[in-house]
Parts: C-alpha cells; structure tokens; sequence
C-alpha cells in the first residue's frame, strides 16, 4: 500500500469503528506525526488508549483519541454492540450505529453460550464529519464506520470540494454488505467525483459495476481508494 498510496502526510483522521489503532501505528511509522482518531465502543477505545499512548511515542508525534462515533449531525446516537460469533469468539469488529447494525434481538435459544439474545444498545456522542472531525491541514481520512460512511458520504457536502478541505487521500471501506443496491454506491462515487477525487477499487468496469440495477453479489465489503486532483 505504502508504494501506491504514500502514508507522507503530517495529519490523518482515522474515523474507524473496531479501531485499536493497528492501522495508526503503521501511519506513524510511516512518517505521519499528527492523529486524531475516533472510536465509540468502549472496550476497543481502552486498546486505543493502549496502544496509542503518549508515552510510547517521541514527542514530536501528537495524538487525539475521541471517544465518539461519527456521522453526518452532531447529535447523541446509538451504537449496537455486536453478538459474538458461534462458536463464542468474541465480536469486536461489527459494531455499528443502530440505523446499519445487521443483528437483531432473539428470542430463541443461541449456539454459543456467550451470545446474548437482546443486544447491548448504548447511547454514544456522534461527532459532524463535515463540520466537527475534518479541519484546516488534515490531508489524509481513513473511513472505517461499520454503514456510518454511508450517509457521510451520500450527504451533498460530500459532493462539494469545499467539504473536503485539504484532503487529498481517501481511504474507505464501504459497506455494501449492508447496502447492497449498486446505483447507491454509484451515487457515493459521483459525489466524490464531483468534489474532485479520482476513484479506485477492486472490479471496477466488472459485470456488477457496469449494471445500476443489480445488488451487490459478494459477501465482503468494498475498499475505495481515492485522491484529489490537482
């Protein structure tokens, strides 16, 4: 990725649900020396913490750490916590805003014993993307939302340079799983057109990518690539 995509910018916004700050780590290696990152679940915010301490990093490195979700508004949403997996693994990587969480409450008896059949729903701060995370000299954004990228990226300010400030790098992962209607997603990318940014992303001009009316066949989701032109 570092050879294609260079990680050579002095402030990145890591909006990730699941985030433990794996993926800032690799950044600043890689010569990045301002994060700011948001992360809402609690659990996985106290590996944040962990893992992205100050005092594992040379001064010159400064970090932000936002316990909150992020969204198009400014407003208290909720966040569903995912039911662990089958054989009792526990899930840490699906949690998502209630509006795009694919779990539902069961009534019925569950495989594992550590499954629990009405989800935990916690009310979590959801912070503007537009508005509140991006700012003046962040010139890289890594979107990582569990569905949440979805309305941020559908909004009309996506569709506006000026939104993007001085973005010039894009990293997404879509979340076609859980909205699987291919002109949705065609949408999300004219919009990013329209602010500027050249798009990239595994099939494109595929049979699935040249047909708005069919839905999303596969069962993973879709990293998007995208930069700013000059």
């Amino acid at each position: 990725m570092a050879r294609f995509y260079p990680l050579n910018h002095d402030l990145f916004a890591n909006c990730c649900w699941k985030h433990i700050g794996i993926f800032s780590r690799y950044a600043i290696e890689q010569g990045v020396n301002h994060i700011i990152s948001y992360e809402p679940e609690s659990s996985n915010f106290d590996l944040l913490l962990k893992n992205l301490s100050p005092a594992v990093f040379s001064a010159e490195i400064s970090i932000e750490l936002h316990p909150k979700a992020v969204g198009v508004e400014c407003a208290e949403r909720t966040l569903v916590r995912a039911r662990n997996e089958n054989d009792g693994k526990v899930n840490t990587w699906r949690h998502s805003l209630v509006e795009y969480t694919q779990y539902v409450d069961r009534s019925t008896k569950l495989p594992s014993a550590s499954q629990k059949g009405n989800l935990d729903r916690i009310n979590v701060q959801c912070q503007s993307f537009f508005q509140d995370v991006l700012r003046p000299g962040i010139t890289f954004v890594k979107l990582d939302c569990e569905g949440a990228e979805i309305e941020i990226l559908l909004s009309h300010k996506a569709s506006m340079r000026s939104s993007w400030l001085d973005v010039t790098h894009l990293v997404v992962e879509w979340s076609i799983t859980k909205e699987r209607r291919v002109d949705v997603f065609h949408e999300m990318l004219a919009n990013l057109r329209s602010a500027g940014f050249d798009v990239y992303y595994d099939g494109m001009g595929g049979w699935w990518d040249t047909n708005s009316s069919v839905l999303w066949p596969y069962n993973q989701d879709i990293l998007i690539f995208a930069t700013m032109r000059n």
